[in-house]
C-alpha cells in the first residue's frame, strides 16, 4: 500500500523524529574539524548548541519545536477598557486570537472531508493567524490589519522606537519624557560641569521640573501647563532657574568605566546634536565619529542631590587607576594650553590696567606687557 502523504505539522514532526541527537553531534564534531570554511564552520555550530542543548534539557526535537497549542495569556494581560460613549475597546490580542479561533474552527469543519493537498490554504491561513499572535506577522483578518493590531512581539518590542514598547509605554507611562539620547560634536565654549543641550529638548525633558517651580510661585497644575506650553516669561524664568540647578546625566554605552556616567548643567543651544566639552572626551571614550550618548534627568530631590554630589564631571577628574593625584582629563591641543597659559596670570608681576581689549592687545603685541602678565579692563 502507498505510504500517507504527510503535510503541514505533522510532516515536520516525522522529519524531527528521525533526528539522533547522539549521531548527530558527533557528525557534526568531524565535520567541523574537516572543513575549513568559515561560513560552514558557523553553520555547524550552531547546530551544534541546539542539539546540546536538547540534550542537556532530556527533551526530543519533536517535542521542542512543534507547537501543539497555542498559549493564551491571562484576561488581566489583555484587557477590555471601557471608553467614552459606551464604546468597548479589546486588548489587540483578543481580536487576533477571535481571527485565529475562527480560521482554526474552519480548518477543523474541513480536515475530515478533504484531501491534505486541498487544504493548502486553511493550514496557511492558520499558521499566519499564530505568527500573527506572537507578533510575527501580520493580522489576518482585512478589519485587524485596518486597525494596526499587532501581536504580542510586536507589542513588547514596539514599532518606530522603542518609546512605543510595552515597556516605556504601559511601565514607565510617560516617563520616556525623561530621557533621551543625541549625537555628540565638540563644544569648546562650555564650562567644566556644562553640556549643550538642544533647548527644545530641555523644555521637554525638564517639564515636570519647570511645573514644579511654577507652582511653587503660586500657580496651579492647569496654569502652569499652559505656562509651560506657551513658554512664557515666568516658565522661561522657572527655566532658566532649573537649568542652573538640575544636571542632566550623561551615559555612553557600553558602561565600562565609571565616568561613562557623568552629570552636567544644560546649556541651550540651536539643533539636534549635544555638544561635549572636549577635555571630557576621555570620560566618555568618544572620538566624534557619530558617536551618541543617553540623557537621563533625575526627578527627585534625593536624585538631583546625589547626581550634585557624586556624579557632576568635576567629580571624575581623578583616576585611581593612575595613582593618587592623577588627572584622568587634560588639554590635549595646543590651543587649549596655550589658552590656559595665556589666563594663567604670573602673580609675580604687578596688574597693568587698560581701558579696552584692544588697547590690551596692542601693548601684548608691542611687547609691553607678557603672555601672562595679570592685566585688568577697566572698562
Amino acid at each position: 500500500m502507498p505510504e500517507e502523504l504527510l503535510v503541514g505539522g505533522h510532516a515536520f514532526k516525522e522529519m524531527l523524529k528521525s533526528v539522533n541527537p547522539d549521531v548527530a553531534i558527533s557528525k557534526l564534531s568531524t565535520d567541523y574539524g574537516t572543513t575549513r570554511s568559515v561560513s560552514k564552520k558557523d553553520d555547524i555550530v550552531k547546530k551544534l548548541k541546539f542539539l546540546k542543548g536538547l540534550k542537556t534539557l532530556g527533551v526530543r526535537p519533536e517535542e521542542a519545536f512543534i507547537l501543539h497549542n497555542i498559549p493564551v495569556i491571562p484576561p488581566n494581560a489583555r484587557p477590555a477598557t471601557v471608553m467614552g460613549g459606551n464604546r468597548i475597546e479589546f486588548a489587540d490580542v483578543n481580536q487576533l486570537y477571535k481571527d485565529h479561533m475562527l480560521v482554526n474552527n474552519s480548518l477543523k469543519g474541513v480536515a475530515d472531508l478533504l484531501p491534505p493537498e486541498e487544504l493548502i490554504k486553511e493550514r496557511s491561513e492558520a499558521y499566519s493567524g499564530v505568527k500573527a499572535i506572537m507578533g510575527l506577522g501580520d493580522a489576518i483578518s482585512p478589519n485587524a490589519r485596518g486597525r494596526g493590531v499587532r501581536g504580542l512581539l510586536r507589542q513588547i518590542a514596539g514599532e518606530g522606537g522603542p518609546k512605543l514598547g510595552f515597556f516605556h509605554s504601559r511601565i514607565l507611562s510617560k516617563k520616556q519624557d525623561f530621557s533621551g539620547r543625541a549625537t555628540i560634536y565638540a563644544e569648546p565654549n562650555l564650562g567644566f560641569n556644562e553640556v549643550a543641550m538642544p533647548t527644545d529638548m530641555i523644555w521637554t525633558t525638564y517639564k515636570f521640573h519647570i511645573l514644579r517651580d511654577l507652582a511653587k510661585k503660586g500657580y496651579d497644575y492647569v496654569n502652569s501647563e499652559k505656562a509651560w506650553k506657551e513658554r512664557s516669561s515666568a516658565a522661561q524664568q522657572s527655566f532658566d532657574k532649573v537649568i542652573k540647578d538640575v544636571p542632566i546625566i550623561v551615559n555612553r554605552s557600553p558602561s565600562l568605566m565609571r565616568s561613562n556616567l557623568f552629570a552636567a548643567f544644560p546649556k541651550p543651544i540651536t539643533g539636534s546634536t549635544l555638544g561635549i566639552n572636549p577635555i571630557h572626551l576621555p570620560f566618555i571614550a568618544a572620538d566624534l565619529d557619530g558617536d551618541a550618548v543617553s540623557l537621563y534627568l533625575p526627578q527627585s530631590p534625593e536624585a538631583v542631590k546625589e547626581a550634585k554630589e557624586k556624579l557632576l564631571a568635576q567629580h571624575h577628574v581623578h583616576d585611581a587607576r593612575r595613582g593618587l593625584n592623577q588627572s584622568l582629563v587634560s588639554p590635549s591641543h595646543e590651543g587649549i594650553l596655550g589658552s590656559m597659559f595665556m589666563s594663567d596670570p604670573d602673580i609675580k608681576q604687578a596688574t597693568v590696567k587698560f581701558k579696552t581689549e584692544e588697547e590690551a592687545l596692542l601693548a601684548f603685541k608691542n611687547g609691553t606687557i607678557k603672555e601672562n602678565t595679570p592685566i585688568e579692563i577697566s572698562a
